[in-house]
Parts: structure tokens; sequence; C-alpha cells
């Protein structure tokens, strides 16, 4: 019995690791074109030489592992020549020319000179986005709309989504930890808001007095405080829980947004690396299809590609030199802009959180006890709010499956039969409005769910009644009947 539900661990885990973050090979290219474009035009890429160089001799105190490389902080020579790799390696990454050994190499460097940088005590969150030009490297980004796939006109479709996969685990255990620190140092105590203290910190001793810092300073309202220390701590720890579910993943990416947004305007602290980052989760959303063919028509123009090419070279370099003197906070912009996506998202098209990224739009059958009020009200429920009609229904009366007797709602989709509360909740995340945060509830183990489902099923006639007959669809539903 141990090893039967380790097999079943692990076959879990494996369709997971390789199916659940599933996107095509234009899709990660445009990722690719997004993440190196947020990067070099409005976060801005990582220079070192003018930061080591503010800091004074002797204050190298490098962690173990980090001292085994190197003894002390290299010339400014050594800086000067890697910032200059880093910016061309982006350049590469963004044209998709040498794209895997860019972006390898770049991100590199930049973890590599973070190291110099932290060892020094200055530490940020930045990490993440490095690693995650690291890895993406190998996830064949480079594979279309580059100038690589032109050179080797051959198509590569394949990806590697488990990099995705391992990418969504990273950053859910990155906010574990973060999260459990918290929780470990006391930030859960009735006593003091420890998030009123860091605001206070910030406030006063980093004079970080932007945005709508000043009206926080004298709003002592102590449940509000209380609220941001367990908002905190339940977000931070509750991603690690969310990685395998991906539509709840997405859902978490935009408290993310929202959570960066108001740490911006409240505490002045950015974290604008994180916003690409995020946006991986929502690519397979997208459909690709116009600007592939955007992209094939423009490959057999090579004076137009070539074009294409030099303007992008231009604005990078007018990018580049205009870099110290922008007025425009561009990086708060983006994380201002995530803000005000993930509220319009979370509030106005809550549907797009959880639609099914393989086959958004088939159709899927939903079986249903003809006779049942319950299930027919549910069924109108269902047609008033399919704005797509995705949805087909047919009365389990007219079908010979073996569960016609048990269950009062089924779903075929993909071939497979779904029922209980699984058959459920994949019908109402399909929804418009907001009923498909209801979704939400898979959390909750099945058991648990299947066991309120059956409960209500057992006693639907007692408790809304039955008909003689089954019901007799409109003229302008007919179409939707089988």
């Amino acid at each position: 019995m141990i090893f039967s539900a380790i097999h079943t661990i692990h076959k879990r885990f494996e369709h997971w690791i390789f199916n659940a973050y599933s996107t095509n090979v234009n899709q990660l290219g445009l990722y690719r074109i997004l993440f190196a474009s947020a990067i070099i035009f409005l976060i801005g890429i990582p220079q070192y030489n003018v930061k080591i160089a503010a800091f004074p001799a002797g204050v190298f105190n490098p962690p173990p592992f980090f001292s085994f490389f190197f003894s002390d902080i290299p010339p400014l020579w050594y800086f000067q020549w890697t910032d200059g790799l880093i910016c061309l390696g982006f350049l590469f990454v963004l044209l998709g020319l040498f794209t895997r050994s860019a972006g390898v190499i770049t991100a590199l460097l930049i973890i590599i000179n973070n190291g110099f940088i932290f060892s020094t005590g200055k530490i940020d969150h930045s990490f993440l986005v490095w690693f995650t030009l690291f890895i993406l490297s190998f996830s064949g980004w480079g594979n279309a709309f580059s100038i690589d796939s032109i050179i080797q006109r051959k198509a590569h479709n394949r990806t590697n989504n488990w990099i995705i996969s391992l990418l969504s685990l990273s950053i859910g255990f990155s906010f574990f930890t973060a999260g459990m620190i918290k929780f470990l140092s006391g930030w859960l105590s009735l006593s003091d808001s420890m998030l009123r203290a860091f605001y206070l910190r910030n406030f006063y001793i980093q004079q970080k007095q932007d945005y709508l810092a000043p009206y926080f300073e004298n709003f002592t309202f102590q449940p509000f405080w209380e609220l941001g220390d367990w908002f905190t701590i339940i977000f931070e720890v509750g991603f690690l829980l969310v990685v395998f579910i991906p539509a709840l993943f997405r859902f978490y990416t935009l408290l993310a947004l929202f959570f960066h947004g108001f740490v911006l305007l409240m505490m002045n602290i950015g974290f604008d690396t994180f916003i690409p980052m995020y946006l991986l989760f929502w690519i397979p959303l997208i459909d690709t299809s116009r600007a592939q063919k955007t992209f094939e028509a423009w490959i057999k123009n090579k004076k137009k590609i070539i074009g294409i090419v030099i303007l992008l070279v231009g604005v990078y370099g007018i990018n580049w030199w205009l870099k110290d003197v922008a007025s425009l906070p561009l990086s708060d912009l983006l994380i201002f802009t995530g803000l005000l996506g993930s509220l319009f998202i979370l509030f106005i098209r809550p549907q797009l959180i959880f639609r099914e990224v393989n086959k958004p739009d088939e159709v899927k059958i939903i079986m249903f006890d003809g006779v049942c009020n319950l299930c027919n009200g549910f069924v109108q429920f269902v047609i008033q709010r399919d704005k797509q009609a995705i949805f087909k229904f047919k009365p389990l009366q007219d079908s010979t499956s073996d569960d016609t007797d048990l269950q009062s709602i089924i779903l075929v989709k993909d071939g497979e039969h779904l029922n209980k509360s699984k058959a459920f909740l994949e019908i109402i995340r399909n929804l418009h409005g907001f009923w498909p945060y209801l979704y939400l509830t898979i959390i909750i183990p099945r058991p648990i769910r299947d066991a309120v489902y059956i409960f209500v099923a057992n006693n639907r006639y007692k408790w809304f009644g039955k008909r003689d007959t089954c019901m007799i669809p409109t003229k302008e539903l007919k179409d939707r009947f089988l």
C-alpha cells in the first residue's frame, strides 16, 4: 500500500512538472522579448562599476562558499568590462542572437557581481529574476521570434516546460521562507504590529517619504496594521501551497502585484524585477498566431528584418545614453501598471485567472439529471454566464452511462468523464462574473469537497423537488442541447 501511494505521488508530480505550465515555442519567444524589454527599458540593466567604486576598502565580507573563489573585490576595470558584456548580453537576448549562450553568460555575470555587492552587506531580492534569465535560456525561448530561428531555418517546436514548473517552485519556496521568517520572528503578535514598525523605520530612518507614505505616519488604527501583518504572512506562506495548481498560482501572482504596488505606495520599496517574472505564468493564455504570421511575413523581406534590427539597436543605444537623465521613474511606473492590471483582472475579468490553458474554448458536455429542479436551475445558471457557449447539455436520462443513477452532474471534457465536485469546479471556472472564484476551493482536499457534493446530491429531490419529464429547451437554446 505504501509503494502504491508513492507510485501515485510520483505519477502526479511527473504530470505536474511536465504539463502544469504548458507553453508553446511562440509563447516563449514572445515572453523572451517582453522580459528583455522590461529589463532594458523599464527596470534598467544592472551596472556595478559605479556601485563598487562607492564602497570603501575593507568592507568585503563574503559568505563561506563565495570566499572559496574570491578573497577580495576585483579591480574596477573588471566591473567596467562585465558591465559592457551584460549590456551586450541583454541586447542579444532581445534580438534572439546566440540566445542560450547570451542568457547564460549574462545571468552568471550578474549573479557573480551581485555576490560582491551582497558581500558588503547589501542584499536585495533580485536573485530570482536573474535565475529566471539563466534557467529559461534552456527552455527553448530562442527558437521563435529570433535571429537564431532565421539563421537556422529549421523549426524547433520543442520546449522544456519542466523549467517553468521548477521556476514556479523556486518562487513559491522563496516567498514561503520569507513568510516563515516573519512568522517565527513574531509578526503575528497582537501586542505590536511589525508592519507598522517596518513602515516607521523606512519613513524616519531611511527617509522613504514619497507617494502615500506621509498619509500613514499618524495612522494608528491598530486593526489595519494587524490585518497587514496577517495578510503578509498568509500571502507569503501560501505561495508555496498553490504552486501545484496553475490557476491558483496565477491568482497569487495578481495578489503579488497588488502587494508590491501597495508596498511601493506606502513604504517606497520597489519590487519591480519580480513583475517580468510573474508575466511568464500568463503567457500561456496569449494567442500568438497573429504574431507568428507577422514574423513569417517579415523574414521573407531581408531588408525589413535588417531595418528592424538596426531600429532596435538604435533605440537600445539611445536608451543607454539617456539612462542617467530620465526624469520619469519607469520602474515605479511598471509596478503601478502591474497594480492597476491586477485590480482590473481581479474585479473586472476574473475568468482570465482560472481560464484553461489547453483548449480553453473546446466544447464541453454537461450531463445532468433532467428531472431534477436543482440540476435544471444549475443548467440555466450556466447558460446565462457561458458567454463563449463552450458548454453543451445532455440529460442523463438519454445516456447509457453507469453513473446515471448516482450523479446529478457529469462533465465530459477531452473524452474524460468528471463528476462530483471536480465537475462542478471545472464548470464554474469557465463562467463570467465573480463565480470563477469558487474554483479557489479546489485547494480543499477532494474527499471533503465530494462529501459536501454527495450530501447535496442525495437530498436534491427532497429539498428542491423534481419534474415528471425532462426540460424542453427553447428554440434559441435548442442547438446547445444534445
